[in-house]
């Protein structure tokens, strides 16, 4: 059986208005909340994005991230402002959120939990992890700590788990934020293990949950920028606090009729010849007195020998990438492991999950979309696509140039043998 939608229908750019998609039991949780844009002052549940003092501030109003901290040197003003940079951050995404909806929407592959979840999720990981490492006496709210504790299995594409629950209001997460900001804040303040002189931070310390808690934060503003980049347009909106795009990106209105040419490789996106690498040792690991937080995964150590290789001087661009759309390289099953068929079966693939066609169909037009606003393709922007499609893309190229030697994605140690051999190394 096949269908001609997308595989996320909520990307069609002419798609069916929302508010017309049926009743789906994710609605019993709307109209409790008035969500405006932009938000106002009682939004911001920790430092406001508006006070000169917040942390990552620029000049121009919007807010970056700061440099992780250096846990043998780190002062105790400097931990706090790493909190507050990252809790400013989260909510200056969910900023983008512009309707209630938006917030109870599930995605629409059910692999992931509406942004609710997402918002309330990390302040109540915080306080079970800090819990745990005896920083924190007792529980907050215990409905909250257990209801946004733990989130979904994403291992499997085909996890059709729904998210037809009733959550609490947006407002009721937004006061449990406010609480959990002030009880955070008080044990960055009072912690004898953060004053003056104070021996390093490492895995046995009990503030290493709390430097764990800020950096799996900090991993959901990836993830949930993912989510967002899925929702309709019509649900988002770019917060003016959100770093803007490019100069270059030219910005598509739903009734836009944006002007075609194919694109042309030199002139579009760059040539993109491969680059030989010498033979060489790659460091992989971590070292448990590094000083910074890190993962379990991260730490031990090896270092094999990379034969030489060749690389792309750049990562692969989507002009280069559409060249492998218009050959038919989604139509031929031959490019495709088992499983990236199974996947590009399932979900009915026909482009990357970010492209939205906007010609005839089988003309290859397309437009981008971004985290909050559809785009003029930037061709020689690095492609987003997943581990299925490059692995095809690598099977098609291959073929299409005539190589013995398959070509193939790199492998770690090859990474950090392009890293050495540019010069740049690791630092905290």
């Amino acid at each position: 059986m096949t269908s001609d939608a997308t595989r996320n229908p909520n990307l069609d750019r002419r798609s069916p208005s929302i508010a017309a998609q049926g009743a789906e039991r994710w609605r019993m949780n709307l109209g409790r909340d008035e969500v405006r844009f932009p938000r106002d002052a009682s939004w911001w549940t920790g430092r406001s994005p508006a006070d000169p003092g917040c942390p990552g501030r620029r000049p121009d109003g919007t807010v970056t991230s700061l440099s992780t901290p250096n846990l043998a040197t780190c002062t105790r003003a400097e931990v706090q402002a790493y909190f507050e940079n990252t809790w400013v951050l989260t909510e200056i995404l969910f900023a983008g959120l512009a309707a209630e909806e938006a917030f109870f929407r599930p995605p629409y592959h059910n692999l992931r939990h509406p942004f609710i979840f997402y918002y309330t999720h990390p302040p109540a990981l915080y306080v079970n992890k800090l819990r745990v490492a005896g920083l924190v006496e007792r529980p907050l709210n215990v409905f909250f700590e257990q209801l946004f504790e733990t989130g979904v299995d994403e291992m499997s594409w085909d996890d059709l788990s729904k998210n037809e629950m009733e959550w609490p209001s947006i407002s009721e997460c937004r006061a449990y934020r406010r609480q959990v900001f002030e009880l955070v804040s008080g044990v960055i303040a009072g912690h004898p293990g953060l004053a003056a002189g104070h021996p390093p931070i490492g895995p046995a310390s009990p503030l290493w949950a709390l430097f764990m808690c800020f950096e799996h934060e900090r991993i959901h503003l990836e993830t949930s920028s993912v989510l967002i980049r899925e929702l309709p347009l019509e649900l988002v909106r770019r917060p003016a606090e959100f770093p803007r795009l490019h100069p270059t990106a030219r910005i598509v209105g739903a009734d836009d009729a944006p002007g075609w040419k194919d694109p042309e490789a030199g002139r579009d996106y760059p040539p993109n010849p491969l680059v030989e690498v010498p033979a060489g040792k790659a460091s992989i690991g971590k070292e448990t007195s590094f000083p910074s937080y890190g993962w379990d995964n991260e730490y031990g150590s090896r270092t094999p020998d990379v034969p030489p290789f060749a690389a792309t001087r750049h990562l692969i661009t989507n002009g280069e990438f559409h060249e492998f759309v218009a050959a038919g390289g989604y139509r031929e099953d031959r490019w495709w492991s088992e499983e990236g068929r199974r996947w590009k079966g399932f979900r009915n693939v026909k482009w990357p999950t970010f492209w939205v066609p906007c010609g005839p169909q089988g003309s290859h037009q397309y437009l981008l979309r971004t985290t909050f606003e559809l785009v003029e393709m930037p061709w020689d922007w690095p492609v987003a696509c997943n581990w299925h499609e490059a692995k095809a893309y690598c099977a098609w190229r291959t073929e299409k140039e005539g190589r013995r030697a398959p070509l193939r994605l790199l492998t770690e140690a090859e990474h950090i043998r392009l890293r050495a051999a540019a010069g740049l190394a690791r630092r905290i």
